[in-house]
């Protein structure tokens, strides 16, 4: 069991809560005061020396913050420990020449990390050691069966000879191995076998389980040091390991008692603290933003601008955070930890945070481009009371209980978090905040969000109320026209209502989460904890998550760029788009019978020897994917730098210079992707650089002229080391390997120099300058035989990595957007009160949240998962950025619009797909049936326009010629008018009436004359128009009113309008439509990327088609 010691505020970005949480812990005013004070001339300090250092902004709360300085110290002291030992004489002598290495590993994997989480990391350490040494010991086996007796005798002989018996024989003898007098070519072929499987296998790992990089990297030095050294013995030395061995083993006794007794954390700590400061704090921060929002003046360009640019940048951070943390919690069993709130619990919560970003998509949602006499349209019927100029105050008034109250809520949320995570131990304070307050809030919100829906929303209506007759609540004609254009901005003002009722609700049901868990856990108790062996094996198949020798380079998630689309990529089973509800379905006790991916070229096998067949093509499809593509160069490289210590005429030479060394920088130095390995190579060399810079500094400072002082090598070491360790250990993984290299490099010449000059070896390699010469020059060898391996047999580009990716997500999008609106299109088969009473036949909240949820988690992994795999792009957009362009300039610029243009479009259906979960059936119905952007020709042209996007991204093959997506939808429209026309007049030939009918709804026939159409009234007017560039320019929310008008036809009256169901359905409504939207923009983009194929004939005859259709219409 771990003691957590209580610290201070984690973050300064919580500095609100934080405050709180020092003012209920605190005894007295005066305390407070000096407090303030404190803080306040803190601040200033760091303020000062931000400006004087020129300290990125991003970095100055770690230096504020007292468990990173805990973290230090827990550093600092077991960097003390590897010196210590290596310095003093008599532990030396036991360490060896290797002595230096456990030194280097403290700066490699220094115990920084949560105790769970670190002890995972050493025992991934040591089973990696383990098993380096294992095959090693089996390569010895196998080659000492394998050496030539015959041989041996005369290799004995001769080396007999030449010896002086006046001499030490056995140091004779000694000398001849390292010599390679001993070398039998049949034994150092089962050395290299046995290497190259070794690292293939160590290599395959590495590429495709990422947590368990540190065992590799360890276990492939292991094996190196086994195999150059092993062919040169003729003897059985099982034992050689043990030079690395034994001072790694020293480094993890005391890493591992230190991460126990001295500042011990616990996951659940981190956890629970990156929780509230890390998606909690951008939550609430971009809650309170939308004060903002409601109060800016729309015409404020650069106001709306600013607030987009907040609003993204909290959203990106809240995502960020939770890919980070959710790769964490399967481990959150893995430890004993006392707390109010244990791992199962901490799960919910986690569940429950991802769920509270209904405020994430922009709330009020403008127009791409307007066409110039639309405006001048829309400012005849348009006055401020009807535009967002008059409504924005109205929103602002409506909703200023409910938002107060929430944010409330959400601050007591932060302390209470924070309070109970630094109170583990310790008795909380008696002016601590009590359970009553937390009800309280409960209650507030719940009190102001049933007033706001039952009243306060029904004052954005008020301005309308002219429009309709209030004696049969029916919208007058002739101020159709007029209602159509005003209400456009009402529109965008729903969406708002619709994100705050939504976010409100799980508000509410976080708040009541957290309640419950304080009842049934009053005071802190132990968290033991539950499934460690499962919990243990499923963290260490989790493809996510950092690893402390990433260097900030490996993304292996996304090896496989030149594979085909998974065949379970689709498969509802496993597919990332799969939903719960399916998931759920699919658990059974029958015998589960495989399913074969589609083949073209093949058939189901049918028999064993087909079976078997499949099974060596679908390993020699892996083998030659970018995973085993990777093994094998990380493989050749080995061999390649392992050949000159198993040749006679250089064995000792490499034995002397330490060219193993060479090798364990060319395997720990290989990059995936060759943007990466440009990029890492100069930051590695960097570090190297300064490191050997500073390693001799520090060398002639503690040792001067002589062999070196212990005292003054130990106390110069720890100053020199310490600025970059606590750098290293505050800065994101992905941000520190120059920093790493740097620490290492001082390590490695200061410990090689202290050994050289401390302990016999058959090869001294001196000390200071003339050591640290050579290791500069083994780094070299080292990294430039990766930067050549990195090119054969062929060079794996981050480019083709991103557009590939790019691909990989515009299929997913498109299978969700298929999904929420085949979900919709659903709808049609249940009757109206149909979910209701499968859920207990009432309406109550509870109900209504029930459906929601259920809704929501169909989608819900399938949104996680693309959004985790944009957060992840970002890095590779970094790469490829770095590779030269040697056949053009890379179109960075297009491919950076083009992915946000996909977030954009994830967040937009991830909107149709919360306004959906809280629509009532009939609503889904009516926008099933008469939506034309739920047309089914429609969406399987939207379909198919992912798909061929898709196919052309992967391929990089231009477009065929397309006709745009809008224009498409214009088609649908006309189609579906000319065949009401054509109805209606037979319909009046024969002398009957004509009526809506269910087949011609569900056929997308909508019965409404008038200006319902997508093609202007002056025929330049339209919302979607080709301007002079060939680029087509959409007014989105014209778009909107027009379909609701079209939708809403026949219920659209005074009443109907009061219902909070209509603010979903404009939600979803102006979601469809901007999916539309951005799915244009990436065609465009797309077809900017690879072309598209000309032909004069088709553009001529659509613009033909148009204009009879315009002539026929009298345009």
């Amino acid at each position: 069991m771990v003691r957590e010691r209580p610290s201070s505020s984690p973050r300064s970005e919580q500095a609100s809560a934080s405050t709180t949480v020092a003012a209920h812990t605190s005894t007295d005013s005066t305390n407070h005061k000096n407090q303030a004070g404190e803080t306040k001339g803190q601040s200033a300090f760091i303020s000062k020396l931000e400006k004087t250092l020129h300290i990125p902004p991003w970095f100055t709360p770690s230096l504020t913050d007292r468990r990173q300085w805990k973290n230090f110290v827990r550093c600092m002291v077991v960097t003390f420990g590897t010196l210590v030992v290596m310095l003093v004489q008599t532990s030396l002598n036991k360490l060896g020449q290797a002595a230096f290495f456990g030194a280097i590993m403290s700066q490699m994997l220094p115990p920084y990390m949560a105790l769970s989480i670190y002890v995972f990391a050493l025992l991934t350490l040591l089973i990696g050691l383990c098993f380096g040494w294992a095959w090693g010991a089996a390569a010895m086996a196998a080659a000492l069966k394998a050496r030539s007796q015959v041989l041996y005798a005369q290799q004995v002989q001769t080396a007999r000879a030449g010896y002086d018996t006046t001499a030490n024989l056995d140091a004779q003898f000694q000398g001849s191995i390292f010599h390679g007098a001993f070398l039998d070519p049949r034994s150092s072929t089962v050395y290299g076998v046995f290497l190259f499987v070794g690292c293939y296998f160590l290599g395959l790992i590495r590429a495709a389980k990422p947590r368990l990089t540190l065992g590799c990297i360890f276990g492939t030095i292991i094996l190196d040091l086994m195999c150059s050294f092993g062919p040169l013995f003729p003897i059985p030395e099982y034992t050689l390991a043990r030079q690395l061995l034994i001072p790694a083993a020293v480094f993890m006794a005391m890493a591992f008692v230190s991460i126990f007794f001295i500042f011990p954390q616990t996951l659940n700590h981190i956890m629970l603290d990156g929780m509230t400061t890390k998606m909690l704090g951008p939550t609430v921060s971009l809650f309170k933003l939308q004060n903002e929002v409601v109060h800016a003046i729309p015409s404020d360009n650069e106001k709306w601008t600013e607030l987009a640019a907040k609003s993204s940048a909290l959203k990106a951070q809240h995502i960020a955070a939770v890919m980070a943390l959710e790769g964490q919690t399967a481990m959150l069993n893995l430890e004993i930890t006392r707390g109010q709130i244990g791992p199962t619990d901490l799960q919910a919560i986690f569940k429950k945070h991802q769920s509270l970003q209904k405020m994430k998509d922009d709330p009020l949602p403008h127009a791409t481009v307007r066409a110039k006499s639309r405006f001048e349209k829309m400012e005849k019927h348009v006055d401020d009371s009807h535009s967002l100029t008059g409504l924005l105050p109205i929103l602002a008034d409506s909703t200023a209980d409910l938002r107060n109250s929430s944010v409330k809520a959400l601050d007591d949320i932060s302390t209470w978090l924070l309070l109970v995570n630094h109170t583990r131990w310790k008795k909380k304070p008696a002016s601590a905040p009590t359970i009553s307050e937390r009800e309280a809030n409960l209650a507030a919100v719940r009190n102001a969000l049933a007033e706001y829906r039952q009243r306060k929303h029904l004052a954005l209506l008020e301005p309308y109320k002219e429009n309709f007759d209030l004696s049969t609540g029916d919208l007058k004609e002739h101020l159709y026209e007029k209602h159509r254009y005003s209400s456009r901005d009402l529109f965008r003002c729903f969406v708002f209502t619709s994100n705050l009722i939504a976010f409100s609700l799980t508000l509410i049901e976080l708040l009541e989460l957290l309640l419950e868990i304080e009842r049934a856990n009053p005071k802190s108790k132990i968290q033991l904890p539950k499934a460690f062996a499962k919990n243990a094996v499923k963290s260490a198949n989790e493809n996510g998550g950092g690893n402390p020798l990433a260097m900030g380079s490996d993304d292996h998630s996304s090896l496989d760029v030149h594979e085909p689309v998974q065949a379970d990529d689709h498969d509802d089973d496993v597919s990332e788009t799969s939903t719960a509800v399916e998931k759920g379905e699919k658990k059974s006790k029958e015998k589960k019978v495989k399913v074969h991916a589609k083949d073209p070229d093949a058939e189901d096998p049918r028999n064993a020897f087909q079976r078997f067949g499949r099974s060596i093509y679908h390993l020699w499809q892996g083998m030659s994917s970018n995973t085993g593509l990777f093994a094998l160069k990380y493989a050749l490289v080995s061999l390649a730098l392992w050949i000159p210590a198993v040749c006679p005429s250089s064995a000792y030479f490499t034995y002397t210079n330490r060219g193993l060394w060479a090798l364990i920088m060319a395997q720990t130095g290989l990059g995936v992707f060759t943007g990466e390995q440009i990029l890492t190579f100069f930051i590695r060399m960097g570090g190297t650089v300064v490191g050997l810079i500073i390693g001799m500094v520090v060398w002639y400072i503690g040792a001067a002229r002589g062999p070196g002082n212990p005292y003054g090598i130990a106390a110069a070491t720890m100053v020199f080391i310490a600025p970059c360790l606590f750098i290293r250990i505050a800065l994101p993984i992905e941000k520190a390997p120059f920093f790493l290299m740097t620490n290492v490099t001082i390590m490695f010449v200061v410990g090689y120099s202290w050994v050289d000059e401390h302990v016999y070896q058959t090869a001294n390699q001196g000390s200071g300058a003339g050591l640290a010469g050579r290791r500069a020059l083994l780094v070299i060898i080292g990294f430039v035989a990766a930067f050549i391996i990195m090119l054969f047999p062929r060079p794996v580009s981050a480019r083709a990595l991103f557009r590939r990716r790019l691909a990989k997500n515009m299929s997913d999008i498109g299978d969700l957007y298929g999904k929420v609106v085949t979900g919709i299109e659903g709808e049609l088969d249940s009757e109206d009160n149909d979910l209701v009473e499968s859920n207990g036949g009432d309406r109550t909240d509870a109900t209504c949240a029930k459906i929601a949820e259920g809704r929501r988690e169909r989608y819900k992994g399938g949104f996680m998962k693309v959004l985790g795999r944009l957060v992840t792009m970002q890095p590779q957009l970094t790469f490829a950025g770095a590779e030269p362009g040697l056949k053009g300039p890379w179109p960075r610029k297009s491919y950076e619009a083009l992915f946000k243009a996909q977030i954009q479009v994830l967040s937009t259906i991830a909107l149709l797909s919360s306004a959906y979960s809280r629509m009532e059936i009939k609503w889904c119905k009516r926008l099933a049936r008469r939506s034309e952007l739920m047309h089914p020709a429609f969406i399987a042209d939207c379909l198919s326009l992912f798909s061929i996007l898709q196919q052309s991204l992967r391929t990089g093959e231009p477009l065929p010629p397309l006709i745009p997506i809008f224009e498409r939808l214009a088609f649908h429209h006309s189609q579906a008018q000319t065949q009401t026309r054509v109805a209606g007049m037979l319909a009046r030939s024969q002398g009957k009436q004509q009526t809506p009918s269910a087949d011609a709804e569900k056929a997308h026939l909508p019965l409404h004359q008038g200006d319902g159409n997508f093609v202007g009234e002056d025929g330049d007017a339209a919302s979607v128009r080709r301007n002079e560039a060939g680029h087509f320019h959409l007014d989105g929310m014209e778009m909107v009113t027009r379909d609701a008008t079209a939708v809403l036809e026949g219920a659209l009256n005074w009443h109907t309008i009061h219902d909070e169901q209509l603010a979903l359905f404009a939600t979803a409504n102006i979601a469809l439509v901007h999916i539309a939207v951005g799915l244009n923009d990436m065609f465009r983009i797309v077809r900017t990327l690879v072309g598209e194929k000309e032909l004069s004939g088709l553009d001529r005859a659509s613009e033909r088609w148009a204009r009879r259709e315009l002539d026929e219409r009298g345009v």
